[in-house]
């Protein structure tokens, strides 16, 4: 029979069978053992029942080993907490995990815990708190007092009472919910002194009495009068008839005695508190008369013997048994006088009837079905003739689509008078009312400008110097627009731009303060005029989209960039017909004509007009010459200016008048007018000469600038 299998018990591999002998110490020997039949082995009854009593006796002695080797880990690592709660009466519990008191400290696993705190008359506590790995920690709350309530009962009772300024009611009172401490208190009640005193609120729920008395405020009056019965009045309410002994407030109140027939006799008097005092008998006047006056018209003024006493309606007392001249007078109208005389007492009215001082009024409208009305009624139209009262009335021509017209017209009596009234349509109103100069945020002023004509752009074909790109088109500009009189300065585009320079040509400068801004692209003038746009919170004119001028809205009153239709009849239109140069005659300019390429400019510019000296190398400050006719500085020299219109070339004279051009819709380049201190020949000193170039910044120029424009409002 084969033996077992076995393995090496370090590789696992069947290893080979070794013969085993005895006394080999990796090998003991094998013994033999006497045989058992199975029977034999089993346990009986009596065993088993040893056996399981034993069980439980040795899992209650495991169970009391566990719990004491967790209590003993709960010992050794648990960290002990004092917790001191004021007041020293309240109770706390601790939640969040296990924890053991002993003697007001807790033992306590590190972690989270909160902790609820309560006593009778405070508000309960409860707190998160945090056990570190410091062997004793300390915990301290102070339990908040709950508001306490008072009872204010004073006497007399119906005091208002106020609690720290505020008013809380009348007495008796439960004042509820005050916080623990100390409260003012103040009660105020008619006639009496009033009160101020402080409490101290306990608090904890409770509820205290305040009982208060208020001292009388009065003294006494005795008073009389002759005739006596005369009824007695203190402080508007009255109290009896005189004789009569009655309260009267320290701080003093006015006191009357009317008696039919005679006038009222009144004074301020007061006496102190809880004393009395006896007034001397009062002599009663016999009443003067009283007249109700009133007029038609009302509101004439009244003199009585020549002292003025007020104005119609009105009522006047006047001595009696004595005569009394009362004057009217109204403008307009004639003096009313009357002469009254009244018994004591008696009351009479009086009614004048005025006489109107009239004049002539003859009203003439256009147009003449507009509506007349004055003094807000309606008289009729054109041509009415009205007579009216000689004082100022308020006249008003008004009509539908138009505006009105309001004015003051004064008749004048024995003088017919003639007034011509000529309304403006809305739309001429608001022209009107237009502003003829504005001031934009940059600084530009800026001139308004409503041409409402038609002008021929381009040059005459036999004009000395004309290019193909001047062709001769009709133009009409009916829009009104504002436009800067002044190229835009360095100064005033660095507040958009600070870091912009303007460089300089040739070791000159262009960069001082008040020098035409250069050395920008169309792109950076057309959000130059953005930004003013935005500066005073007008809709912007020219569309950006990712940082660049994208298109315009031509509806828009923003500011933006001249077109070239606006450009050419500022500079060139003189009335009648259409400047050649910015001066009057021929080439060459003429002496403070403007800035051009002249002998001061020989070493920078090549080509110079050598007859003409303007001062200055390159560019000069805005507005050192003279300003054209339309009072704008530079058209015509100085700098080049951008425009907003793109670039285009018509290619023969349509007989259809183009209104208010804005050039073409698309294109490559925009235009530039006016010539610059770079130039000086004959062809680019005329009015009419055109150039262009790209909006980007690599076609900026150290001769070109821009100046600004704006549609009107109409």
């Amino acid at each position: 029979m084969a033996g077992p299998d076995m393995t090496d018990p370090d590789s696992g591999a069947p290893r080979k069978d070794k013969a085993i002998k005895s006394g080999d110490p990796g090998n003991p020997a094998i013994k033999a053992v006497d045989f058992q039949p199975l029977s034999a082995t089993r346990e009986t009854p009596a065993v088993r029942l040893r056996a399981l009593l034993q069980r439980p006796v040795a899992l209650l002695l495991g169970a009391a080993l566990l719990v004491a080797v967790v209590v003993l880990w709960f010992l050794l690592t648990a960290k002990a907490l004092l917790v001191e709660v004021e007041p020293a009466t309240a109770t706390s519990d601790i939640e969040g995990g296990f924890s053991l008191r002993i003697s007001g400290n807790y033992l306590l696993r590190p972690g989270d815990y909160t902790v609820k705190a309560s006593a009778k008359g405070y508000f309960e506590n409860e707190t998160a708190f945090r056990i570190s790995d410091a062997e004793s920690q300390k915990l301290t709350l102070t339990l908040e007092k709950k508001p306490g309530h008072l009872v204010v009962v004073s006497e007399p009772g119906g005091a208002e009472i106020s609690v720290d300024g505020r008013v809380a009611g009348t007495t008796p009172l439960t004042v509820p919910e005050l916080s623990p401490g100390s409260h003012s208190l103040q009660l105020s009640l008619a006639r009496y002194f009033p009160l101020q005193t402080s409490v101290e609120i306990e608090g904890l729920d409770k509820t205290q009495e305040q009982r208060l008395t208020l001292k009388p405020a009065w003294g006494q009056l005795a008073i009389s009068s002759t005739p006596a019965g005369a009824t007695v009045t203190v402080g508007g309410e009255e109290r009896g008839v005189t004789p009569l002994a009655t309260d009267l407030l320290q701080q003093g109140e006015q006191v009357s005695l009317k008696l039919p027939g005679f006038k009222r006799w009144q004074q301020v008097l007061s006496v102190a508190a809880g004393e009395t005092l006896v007034h001397d008998t009062v002599e009663l006047i016999p009443a003067d008369g009283l007249v109700q006056i009133t007029s038609r018209p009302i509101g004439a003024s009244i003199t009585v013997n020549g002292s003025f006493r007020g104005t119609t309606p009105t009522e006047l007392d006047l001595k009696p048994g004595q005569k009394h001249l009362v004057s009217l007078f109204l403008d307009g109208f004639q003096t009313a006088k009357r002469e009254v005389e009244l018994r004591s007492g008696e009351e009479r009215t009086l009614t004048v009837n005025l006489a109107a001082r009239a004049g002539s009024i003859r009203i003439l409208t256009s147009p003449e079905d507009a509506e007349i009305r004055v003094d807000g009624k309606r008289r009729g139209s054109s041509g009415l003739t009205l007579s009216l009262p000689a004082k100022a009335h308020r006249l008003e021509v008004r009509r539908q689509g138009y505006a009105s017209k309001v004015q003051t017209i004064t008749p004048r009596p024995g003088l017919e008078q003639v007034l011509s009234v000529e309304l403006l349509t809305e739309r001429q109103a608001r022209w009107a009312n237009t502003p003829r100069q504005i001031a934009s945020p940059g600084g530009q002023r800026l001139t308004l400008f409503k041409p409402e004509q038609t002008f021929t752009m381009g040059a005459s074909r036999r004009e000395v110097g004309r290019r193909s790109n001047e062709v001769l088109r009709d133009v009409r500009l009916e829009r009104a627009f504002y436009l800067g009189q002044t190229e835009v300065t360095n100064s005033q585009f660095k507040a958009f731009r600070a870091k912009h320079s303007s460089s300089h040509a040739r070791g000159q400068t262009l960069d001082t303060p008040n020098q035409p801004v250069v050395n920008i692209s169309w792109q950076q003038a057309a959000l130059y005029c953005n930004w003013l746009s935005e500066q005073e919170g007008l809709p912007p004119f020219y569309r950006v989209e990712k940082g660049k001028v994208a298109g315009f809205d031509a509806e828009s009153q923003g500011y933006r960039l001249p077109t070239e239709a606006e450009w050419a009849w500022a500079a060139r239109f003189n009335g009648s017909g259409m400047d050649k140069y910015a001066w009057q005659g021929e080439f060459p300019p003429v002496s403070r004509s403007g800035n051009y390429a002249d002998i001061a400019a020989a070493k920078i510019v090549g080509r110079v007009v050598k007859t003409y000296n303007d001062s200055y190398a390159a560019s000069a400050p805005v507005a050192s010459f003279n300003a054209n006719g339309k009072g704008l500085f530079d058209l015509g020299g100085n700098v080049s200016e951008w425009l907003n219109d793109y670039y285009g070339i018509e290619v023969s004279l349509s007989s259809k008048v183009a209104v208010d051009p804005i050039g073409p819709e698309r294109g490559q380049f925009r235009v530039l007018r006016g010539a610059s201190w770079r130039h000086g020949s004959l062809v680019e000193l005329r009015l009419s000469y055109r150039d262009y170039a790209g909006e980007e910044a690599d076609q900026a120029r150290d001769d070109l600038g821009f100046r600004v424009a704006r549609y009107a409002e109409e």
